[in-house]
């Protein structure tokens, strides 16, 4: 049993140096990156320019982040503030404006987007009528987005609310409150 405790505490130091590896590698291309922030092995980034990361920032493996110019001004698109913590299979679509706070915390395979496919053309296949900006999202301080749940575009999460999982978030969600569902209602305010 000591062995294997021992076998396990160097496999998870080996994880941590290869995080801390692959974090070295990436920050670079941010158009900002935070004192003691790191980025999980097999993120995806699009658009990395236009992605602000603060202090302290966690970003978990096989994350997926797709950062547009859609405003075409160069300035980044997805905001992540300090001390927020992104989990595994997250994907942010930032085609404008997404703004995480600080202290958020995403849970794993969670969406969050500002735009959307098009699909008004019913000749076209909707994979070649392209997407479009459908509004900012906004995660304000201290909130918890649970475990598979979507945050679609327009929606501002409310400081220190928390979204339920596998809910479907299609309008605001006021400060301390606790929303789930499909559509997400509220179901808990503190």
């Amino acid at each position: 049993m000591k062995a294997m405790n021992s076998f396990c505490a160097v496999l998870g130091l080996i994880d941590r140096a290869m995080t801390l590896c692959y974090t070295l590698v990436r920050r670079n291309q941010f158009a900002s990156w935070g004192r003691g922030s790191r980025i999980g092995r097999g993120a995806k980034i699009v658009g990395p320019q236009l992605v602000h990361i603060g202090n302290g920032v966690t970003i978990g493996e096989q994350v997926w982040m797709n950062a547009k110019d859609d405003r075409r001004d160069g300035a980044p698109t997805l905001h992540i503030g300090d001390g927020t913590y992104i989990g595994r299979f997250v994907q942010i679509n930032a085609w404008r404006n997404v703004a995480i706070g600080n202290d958020v915390l995403v849970a794993d395979r969670v969406l969050i987007s500002d735009a959307d496919h098009n699909y008004s053309n019913t000749d076209i296949p909707i994979r070649r009528q392209g997407d479009s900006f459908c509004g900012e999202v906004i995660l304000r301080e201290g909130c918890w987005i649970g475990i598979g749940a979507v945050i679609l575009p327009g929606v501002t999460i409310g400081r220190n609310s928390v979204v339920g999982a596998n809910a479907v978030v299609t309008k605001d969600v006021p400060d301390c409150v606790v929303v789930g569902g499909i559509p997400a209602k509220i179901i808990k305010q503190f």
